[in-house]
C-alpha cells in the first residue's frame, strides 16, 4: 500500500546533527528565501534539555529579525526545520516543507500535522 502524506509518521526530534549542519543551513536558507526573498543569515546551533537540536537564525536584509527552528527527522530520513513560534500565515497558508518533499504545520493545539492546504487563515 502506498503511504500518503496524511498517513506518514510525525517527524521526530533530531538528536544527531553530525554531518547534517550543511543540510540544516541549506534547508533553512531555502525556506526563508522562498518566504521572505533574498536574506543574509547567521546560525547558532544548540541542544535543548531533551537532546533535540535547535537553531537560532538571525535574518538580515529587507526583512530582519531572529527566528528559532526545531530540527526534526522525517520517517524517510529527511529533515524538517520548524520555526518556533510558527508564524500564523506560514501555519495556515503555506506549511513548512521538509527536504524530503513532505509539508508540515501545527494544528490549533500546537501538534505537528501534515499540511493539507485546507487550513483557513
Amino acid at each position: 500500500m502506498k503511504q500518503t502524506q496524511s498517513t506518514m509518521p510525525t517527524p521526530q526530534p533530531l538528536t544527531d546533527l553530525r554531518k547534517r549542519v550543511p543540510e540544516a543551513k541549506k534547508l533553512i536558507a531555502d525556506l526563508l528565501t522562498g518566504l521572505l526573498g533574498p536574506v543574509e543569515l547567521d546560525y547558532d546551533f544548540y541542544r535543548e534539555w531533551n537532546g533535540c537540536w535547535k537553531v537560532r537564525v538571525t535574518v538580515r536584509g529587507k526583512t530582519a529579525g531572529t527566528l528559532d527552528f526545531t530540527l526534526l527527522s522525517t520517517d524517510s530520513g529527511g529533515m524538517l526545520a520548524m520555526p518556533r513560534p510558527l508564524p500564523e500565515r506560514w501555519r495556515t497558508q503555506t506549511g513548512i516543507t521538509a527536504n524530503d518533499g513532505t509539508v508540515w504545520t501545527l494544528d490549533d493545539a500546537g501538534n505537528l500535522i501534515p499540511f493539507t492546504g485546507s487550513h483557513s487563515p
